[in-house]
C-alpha cells in the first residue's frame, strides 16, 4: 500500500515537472516575442486588442472591461453630458421663438380687436347720423306737406334737381299733384321726367 501511494506520488511530481516545464518554455518564448516585436516597432498591446475584438466572446468580454474603465466611462459620460446641454439650449431657442411668436400673435390680436372696435364705433355713428338725417328729412317732407302748394312750390323749382325729387317722391300723391300745377310747364314737365326715370329704377 505504501508502495502504491509513492508511485502514485512520484508520477504526479513527474507531471507536476512536465507541466511546469512546458509553461516556463511558454511564458520564455513570449518574452522573446514580445522583445522582438518591442525592438521592431511593433505596437504588441494594440495588435492583440485588434485582434481580440475579431473573436466574438473576446471582444465582449474586452467591451466589459473597457465599460469598467473609469476614464472612459467618464468621456462618454461627458460626451452625454455635453449632448444634453447642446439639446436643451436648442430646445430653449426653440421655446424663445415660439414665445415671440405667440407674442407677436397675440399682439396682433389685440390690434384687430381695437380695429373691429373702432370700426363698430363708426358704424353706430353713421347709423345714428343716418337715423338723424331721416328724421330730419322727414320732418322736412312733412312741412312740405302741411305749407300750402303755392308756397311750396317756388323753394322747389329753386332746388338742385336731385334735392327736389328727393322730396316729390316722398310727397303723397295728392299733395305732390297739386305742387306740380302750381310749378312752370318746363319744371313741371322736367320733375315729371326725373321721378319717372326714378320709380323706373326703383
Amino acid at each position: 500500500m505504501k508502495k502504491i501511494d509513492e508511485t502514485e506520488h512520484v508520477e504526479s511530481n513527474k507531471f507536476q515537472v512536465i507541466l511546469f516545464s512546458v509553461l516556463i518554455f511558454l511564458l520564455f518564448t513570449l518574452l522573446v516575442l514580445v522583445i522582438y516585436l518591442s525592438f521592431t516597432g511593433t505596437n504588441v498591446f494594440k495588435k492583440s486588442k485588434e485582434f481580440s475584438e475579431k473573436i466574438p466572446f473576446v471582444s465582449q468580454l474586452l467591451d466589459k472591461n473597457d465599460e469598467k474603465d473609469p476614464n472612459t466611462s467618464t468621456e462618454n459620460f461627458q460626451e452625454k453630458v455635453v449632448d444634453l446641454e447642446a439639446e436643451i439650449k436648442d430646445h430653449q431657442s426653440e421655446i424663445k421663438k415660439l414665445e415671440s411668436l405667440i407674442d407677436s400673435r397675440d399682439k396682433q390680436l389685440e390690434r384687430n380687436e381695437l380695429e373691429k372696435q373702432q370700426l363698430e364705433m363708426e358704424i353706430e355713428e353713421l347709423r345714428s347720423a343716418q337715423e338723424i338725417n331721416n328724421r330730419a328729412f322727414q320732418d322736412i317732407v312733412k312741412t312740405y306737406e302741411t305749407i300750402s302748394p303755392k308756397k311750396s312750390a317756388p323753394i322747389i323749382s329753386k332746388m338742385g334737381d336731385e334735392e327736389a325729387i328727393k322730396i316729390l317722391s316722398s310727397i303723397k300723391t295728392d299733395k305732390l299733384a297739386a305742387i306740380l300745377e302750381q310749378l312752370t310747364p318746363d319744371d313741371a314737365a322736367r320733375f315729371t321726367k326725373l321721378l319717372a326715370s326714378k320709380s323706373s329704377t326703383n
